[in-house]
């Protein structure tokens, strides 16, 4: 069982650093072999790199809410809250009357 989840997360961590390059070599030696067809091997490619893509994502996803939440641990201002204030202090600096 560990060694099959070792496999899975070692496959999983390789469709997402796969390329459209890197995918159509191992399929070419496929067809060489005689093991698929060109048409079969066009459409492994893709799906290869649909994965791929797919898996970066979801990587991306949950990096990014990760961060959030550390970030929010943290109690620290966001983008939003220091714009905000930006303007605050701007308003105060130079009232609407003043030229």
């Amino acid at each position: 069982m560990k060694e099959l989840l070792r496999k899975a997360f070692t496959l999983s961590w390789g469709a997402i650093a796969l390329t459209r390059e890197a995918a159509e070599k191992l399929v070419d030696e496929l067809v060489k072999k005689g093991e698929m067809g060109r048409e079969e091997a066009r459409e492994l490619v893709n799906d290869l790199l649909e994965r791929g893509k797919k898996e970066r994502e979801e990587v991306q996803k949950v990096i990014r809410q990760e961060m959030e939440r550390v970030l929010g641990e943290l109690n620290l201002p966001s983008r939003d809250d220091l714009l905000r204030l930006e303007e605050k202090v701007d308003r105060l600096l130079h009232p609407r009357g003043e030229q």
